[in-house]
């Protein structure tokens, strides 16, 4: 019995990934046509589209093809901002497909070109665009709980600013490496890592020690879980504080 590589087995178990990526991407062009025709309703339509985008990024997170990740997120971010789909979500839910099905298929995108590449794809839209000056900025939030990120979320989209969130703090590094967001807020509690520990990392690496980090946390600035944050970290308080930290965080970093 042959006894493959390490290099073999790699080889191997990322093909398999893909061709299960192509299988999800043939379900979801499945999926657009019958929301188009009416056979589904947007409801359950939005239901089996999310768990498959999840799915999908889970997956896509050990393909080595560069800007898939990120692709696969933005994907899973669109739509879990989403309570129904309607004829522009098909359309821009049709336009993420069509760009995984391009890098799937071989296309290949520059690593300094993938920040452009993700900020193109359709944005998830939390708020009435007519009563908001939407802006180019980008802001990553990594912060694990669902329902404080959206409340983190909601301020940012009201000051016009494009919001994507991680849940995880972990896969949140690797994707602020590729998209190069304007800034980053993440929790201090997370598992695994702390929001020091996410702030330390991206300020000793030197294709991110530039992006502005601020920190969300009930801790004064004077704990001692905090003592190892980078200076140049802002710090925004949980509790009735939190619009006045906001506020002064985005205008000291003149992120406008």
């Amino acid at each position: 019995m042959e006894v493959l590589s390490e290099e073999a087995v790699d080889q191997l178990a990322e093909s398999e990934a893909i061709e299960e990526a192509r299988d999800v991407v043939d379900s979801f062009e499945v999926r657009l046509q019958q929301l188009r025709s009416g056979s589904l309703n947007a409801e359950e339509g939005l239901k089996l589209l999310s768990r498959e985008a999840s799915n999908l990024r889970l997956k896509m997170q050990t393909v080595a093809i560069t800007g898939l990740a990120p692709t696969t997120h933005r994907l899973d971010d669109y739509l879990a901002g989403l309570k129904t789909i309607e004829e522009q979500n098909i359309v821009d839910i049709q336009a993420f497909v069509d760009r995984i099905s391009s890098l799937l298929d071989g296309e290949k995108v520059a690593v300094e070109e993938v920040a452009d590449v993700v900020r193109r794809l359709p944005r998830k839209t939390t708020f009435d665009i007519k009563d908001v000056t939407v802006t180019d900025t980008e802001v990553t939030l990594v912060i694990p709980q669902r329902a404080a990120a959206r409340i983190v979320e909601r301020e940012l989209a009201e000051c016009g600013y494009h919001v994507s969130t991680v849940l995880n703090p972990i896969e949140a590094l690797s994707l602020i490496v590729e998209t190069r967001p304007d800034m980053v807020i993440t929790a201090q509690v997370m598992p695994r890592v702390t929001g020091v520990d996410l702030a330390c990392a991206l300020a000793a690496m030197p294709t991110t020690k530039d992006i502005p980090v601020a920190l969300l946390t009930s801790l004064e600035s004077n704990h001692p879980d905090l003592a190892a944050l980078p200076v140049n970290v802002g710090l925004i308080r949980r509790g009735v504080s939190f619009g006045d930290d906001l506020a002064h965080v985005l205008e000291r970093f003149k992120i406008t």
